[in-house]
């Protein structure tokens, strides 16, 4: 074979090949590759990327579609998401879901986001079909590729079912600026040990942590022993520290007052009975500032008391040299 030979079948195979690498089909799993798509400078774009074709009440193949967000300029960055539109999440009358599961590099600026489901003209089983939008956004300077992993039939106008419309270089829309997260929206599960590590701070933004317990409803919620060799609790701004009781205006109640609430309740005055503790737990900063009230009350009560005591003690004295001095008369 000559060289010119040689020549004319480089340059026919050599583009085919090059269009043949946007979308690939092992064995109808598919993916479809885009061009870059860039914010506009400091202006963020959105770029309807691929549509959805899908039936509002059946099963139907395809109903988990992987897109991909890689970084193509200055800086690395790669994002994930896993869109579920399957059976109850869009099909049988549920809502797609859209989720971030991976996230890595040193940029997260861009995003997908889905649009609102329109219905199409077709029907499957007398049912409705529609389509789904899916957009990427992309902000400050950044450019991506978008890469989408699929088992639909690829088309160029979505009118069906089980389709996807996969947009190679689609039109920005110039939008507002937004900030992206980062973090995954997945559930983290093992069946060994969870281990958490490195160099950084570790730290889960929302929701409630559950320590031997599925429904946490507090910020934590252990069902259990703590043990620590520190635990701090930070006080409102000290508003509720009660160094007030020391104040002159303080009105100290009475121990007539102290007695008779013992005798009716079981407990002392403001301190929740074993009843509410059993039903209702104790906050520890609350209780202690209720504690330390009790403390702080009991000591000026002392005080009174030593003070009674040295008076009376005085009044003897003088009433023992009386009768000493009426003695020797």
């Amino acid at each position: 074979m000559n060289n010119k030979i040689k020549t004319l079948l480089l340059a026919f195979i050599v583009p085919v090949f090059l269009k043949a690498q946007t979308h690939t089909d092992q064995n109808g799993w598919k993916t479809s590759v885009s061009n870059p798509i860039s914010a506009s400078a400091e202006q963020a774009m959105r770029y309807e990327i691929a549509t959805i074709g899908y039936n509002s009440a059946h099963w139907q193949p395809g109903g988990l579609i992987f897109i991909e967000l890689f970084h193509y300029s200055y800086a690395t960055g790669y994002s994930k998401y896993v869109l579920e539109n399957g059976y109850g999440q869009g099909a049988l009358n549920g809502t797609p879901v859209l989720r971030l599961v991976e996230n890595y590099g040193a940029v997260a600026n861009a995003r997908v986001l889905l649009g609102t489901p329109v219905d199409l003209a077709t029907s499957y089983i007398g049912q409705v079909n529609r389509k789904l939008p899916v957009y990427v956004d992309v902000r400050s300077y950044s450019t991506y590729k978008v890469k989408i992993t699929y088992l639909q039939e690829r088309v160029d106008i979505v009118d069906n079912q089980n389709q996807l419309g996969f947009n190679i270089a689609p039109t920005g829309t110039p939008i507002s600026d937004f900030t992206v997260s980062g973090l995954p929206d997945n559930d983290i599960a093992g069946s060994g040990n969870l281990k958490i590590t490195g160099p950084g701070h570790h730290f889960i933004k929302n929701g409630n942590v559950g320590i031997g317990t599925r429904n946490p409803t507090d910020k934590l919620s252990v069902k259990g022993k703590i043990r620590a060799q520190e635990i701090k609790v930070e006080a409102d701004n000290g508003a509720n520290w009660p160094d007030y009781v020391f104040k002159k205006d303080y009105k100290l109640p009475s121990l007539a007052d102290v007695e008779k609430h013992i005798l009716e309740k079981g407990h002392l005055p403001e301190v929740p009975s074993a009843e509410e503790v059993e039903k209702e737990g104790i906050a520890l900063g609350a209780n202690q500032a209720l504690l330390l009230k009790k403390i702080e009350e009991l000591t000026l009560y002392l005080i009174e008391k030593d003070k009674q005591l040295k008076t009376q003690q005085l009044v003897n004295e003088e009433l023992e040299k009386d009768y000493n001095t009426w003695k020797r008369c």
